[in-house]
């Protein structure tokens, strides 16, 4: 595998890690809440604990993913020059 796919792959791991904590913490919230999972629009409560934490990761999860599409190194660390 070539640096330039093992780095494709890598960011691609990367956006599907923050979508499956998106994901969770959306079911979270729509628990604490007693809101079905599958809702297109809802409103959460003000105490609603997962709120914050799902805003956080849909922000990272849209920031990697516009990032990614334009060629960025998504998810990577460069240490002395060698992606890791």
């Amino acid at each position: 595998m070539t640096t330039a796919e093992r780095i494709h792959k890598q960011g691609q791991q990367h956006i599907s890690n923050l979508a499956a904590t998106v994901r969770q913490l959306w079911n979270q919230a729509c628990d604490h809440d007693g809101i079905p999972r599958d809702s297109k629009f809802v409103c959460f409560s003000n105490d609603n604990p997962y709120l914050q934490f799902h805003n956080q990761a849909m922000n990272q999860y849209f920031d990697a993913v516009r990032e990614y599409q334009v060629g960025g190194y998504v998810g990577l660390q460069i240490v002395n020059g060698k992606a890791r």
